[in-house]
């Protein structure tokens, strides 16, 4: 097993982190190119397949949540092993699956897992690393992060003929092989651990970080809901992407998987405009110009939806645009929200992630559950979402009265 001070030079650790950081990623992306499969097989309908996206992202929520300060007193090793067995144990679950209900209740479980391993992978890049050097560590994590949306869902176009179980059971064998490394390789880097539960301060923490104060408004709390709402346009894709490409626009699993891909990379694209403009502009002009650009957007996308001008190339362009702004936003907005804290930070992390991972839940199953096979509700509930995050900014925006 390696010590503490050999991952500071050991890129065998770099790479561990990466593929814990990749875990969630993969569990969402990998499988959506079988969704219609999984629909068919279970003797479901395409809404019901989508919304096993939106329970795991409750799932990642909860996870997040909670893991995140269960570390900072038990060990990140800890709970790392810990979430990793509860996502191998839940995705054979949803491999011996009979039913859609049992796959969506299981995923929420497994991503409880993949939750614990995401946010434990970004503490322990702190707990090795120097504060000068930490933040080009997370940005080789968070390449990482992005570039899993592109290849998953290729990987997992490959393994559909074998049929929807196969995919998951490769999550087990990936997720089998982390925990084996964790265990005989890498060692606890949270040494100043107590190894003793107290959930007073596990709520102590959340409670600070959620009435942080700023000038005397609640101006953090504010950019947190601005965030979930802005993300929740994101995740309002991803879950119904498979639904718009493969079943609306009948693309095939492969097919759809370049797409899917092309749009992550889009991602990264806005992700990097926004890091550029930020070296000249405040992070409210940034957010004020994407989040206007997702209304705009997301209106359009609605207009060609009640004009009945459908096609792939119109409803492709637009998704692509809005998913630039989004990449633009999250970077920006989760920055300047954790900017706001001095104190409680790892639980204003948490709390951040938790929120965004709920929201795009809430926000994605409801675009599933009212889309009944047309694209205007999804949509609708994209540009709604916008409207609610530009609500939300303006407040956080507006001076205070006293000022």
């Amino acid at each position: 097993m390696l010590s503490k001070s050999q991952l500071v030079d050991s890129r065998f650790f770099m790479v561990f982190v990466a593929g814990l950081a990749a875990l969630g990623a993969l569990a969402v992306n990998m499988y959506l190119p079988a969704l219609p499969d999984m629909a068919k097989s279970l003797r479901s309908d395409m809404a019901a397949a989508n919304l096993t996206v939106s329970t795991f992202l409750i799932g990642m929520a909860f996870g997040q949540f909670i893991g995140g300060p269960l570390s900072d007193q038990l060990g990140r090793k800890t709970i790392g092993v810990a979430g990793l067995i509860i996502f191998i144990l839940a995705s054979i679950g949803i491999v011996l699956a009979m039913n859609i209900y049992q796959v969506q209740l299981l995923r929420v479980i497994q991503a409880t897992g993949a939750g614990f391993a995401s946010v434990v992978c970004m503490a322990q890049a702190r707990d090795v690393f120097a504060r000068d050097v930490v933040m080009l560590k997370y940005a080789n994590i968070l390449v990482v992060m992005l570039l899993a949306p592109m290849l998953a869902p290729t990987l997992g176009a490959f393994l559909t003929p074998l049929g929807w179980r196969a995919i998951f059971f490769a999550l087990i064998v990936f997720a089998t092989m982390m925990v084996c490394l964790y265990v005989l390789v890498i060692p606890e880097t949270h040494t100043s651990r107590s190894g003793r539960l107290n959930a007073s301060l596990l709520v102590s923490g959340y409670v600070a970080a959620t009435m942080r104060r700023t000038d005397g408004r609640l101006l953090a709390l504010r950019y947190v809901l601005f965030t979930g709402c802005s993300s929740g346009i994101l995740f309002a894709y991803v879950t119904n992407a498979s639904f718009i490409f493969i079943e609306y626009f009948e693309f095939t699993p492969l097919v759809f998987s370049v797409v899917f891909g092309l749009m992550a990379g889009l991602m990264m694209i806005g992700n990097r405009l926004a890091t550029i403009a930020a070296k000249n502009l405040e992070p409210q002009q940034i957010l004020h110009v994407a989040n206007g650009c997702q209304i705009i957007l997301a209106l359009g996308l609605v207009v060609l939806c009640a004009i009945d001008m459908i096609n792939v190339w119109n409803i492709g362009m637009g998704l692509g645009l809005i998913i630039v702004a989004s990449g633009a936003i999250s970077p920006i907005a989760s920055g300047y929200y954790i900017s706001l804290h001095e104190d409680h930070i790892g639980s204003a992390a948490s709390l951040n992630s938790s929120i965004m991972f709920a929201f795009g839940a809430f926000i994605g199953a409801l675009a599933a559950i009212l889309s009944a096979g047309q694209l205007l509700p999804v949509f609708g509930i994209m540009l709604t979402s916008a409207i609610m995050a530009r609500l939300i900014f303006w407040s956080a925006s507006r001076q205070p009265l006293n000022a």
